[in-house]
């Protein structure tokens, strides 16, 4: 195949170059242009993407990938080489990049839904999950701002969830009410979100639908359990499945992925925010 290999060279460790990555495709047989996966120049650098964009790269990069395929008959393929991994992770994706290329060729394409968040601002998409509270904290400037990667974020996750005070949020999914005092709320695409927390080992990632992830007040210890094991437990908080979740919140109560709600657009108090998915989807080999 003719691949367009993105890459972000900071991701991670930085263990493979630019120059490893191209030969671990290229000994698969395939014709590979290497890129710089810049969310400035991410356009331009898809523009002929050939057979498969293959992105090498930690969740962000691998998400702002997905986002602008998404609608696209073009298929990706991830080599995972950030820190999280989240994405990767969700879709049992693992190996070194000459292991993965080789069975790209006979891979099947897998559609993801992609997601999007409506608000104040507009809309944005999103790939792992929107919400507020526990993540929502980790990804605010005043603290995101000031964490070196995962270890770092587990530490404050950890604090976090037992410290963390509670927000009172009026929620609907699908018409039904949840308001509640809650710790976390993440309508989740696919299983695992942040530094590592497996919120929604049921996640279908095509199907149309939301896992919504609830820790309320009361659910303060399973959440704390959940934090301290990241990778090694698995969920014990209440979900929901559904196709529209509705919370109203302050901009810097919100991430949408990566992003805080207050870099999403000027807006103030507390606003209606609708997630849904399924409007556009993505091909991912796996």
């Amino acid at each position: 195949m003719r691949v367009t290999l993105l890459l972000n060279p900071k991701a991670g460790n930085g263990g493979q170059s630019s120059a490893d990555l191209r030969r671990a495709v290229e000994s698969a047989g395939h014709a590979v242009e290497v890129r710089r996966a810049k969310q400035s120049g991410l356009a331009e650098a898809l523009r002929d993407p050939g057979d498969l964009v293959a992105v090498a790269g930690g969740d962000g990069t691998v998400g702002r990938v997905m986002k602008a395929l998404a609608g696209t008959e073009v298929p990706m393929a991830i080599l995972p080489t950030g820190t999280a991994n989240n994405i990767a992770r969700s879709f049992g994706i693992r190996g070194d990049a000459a292991d993965l290329a080789a069975r790209w060729a006979t891979a099947d394409v897998r559609r993801v839904d992609v997601g999007t968040a409506r608000g104040p601002w507009g809309e944005t998409r999103f790939v792992e999950s929107t919400g507020v509270g526990l993540l929502g904290h980790l990804i605010h400037p005043d603290v995101g701002d000031n964490l070196k990667g995962t270890d770092d974020a587990r530490t404050e996750a950890r604090r976090a969830a037992r410290t963390l005070a509670p927000l009172e949020l009026r929620v609907e999914l699908d018409g039904r009410d949840l308001t509640g005092r809650y710790l976390l709320l993440e309508a989740m695409n696919i299983r695992c979100a942040g530094p590592n927390l497996w919120l929604a080992e049921q996640a279908r990632v095509s199907d149309g639908k939301l896992e919504i992830v609830r820790a309320l007040e009361r659910d303060r210890v399973a959440l704390v359990a959940l934090a301290d094991a990241f990778g090694t437990a698995r969920p014990h908080l209440p979900t929901e499945r559904g196709k529209c979740l509705r919370v109203w919140c302050a901009p810097d109560e919100l991430h949408v992925d990566d992003e805080h709600g207050g870099d999403l657009g000027s807006w103030r108090g507390r606003a209606e925010v609708e997630v849904t998915l399924g409007a556009a989807t993505v091909g991912v080999l796996r």
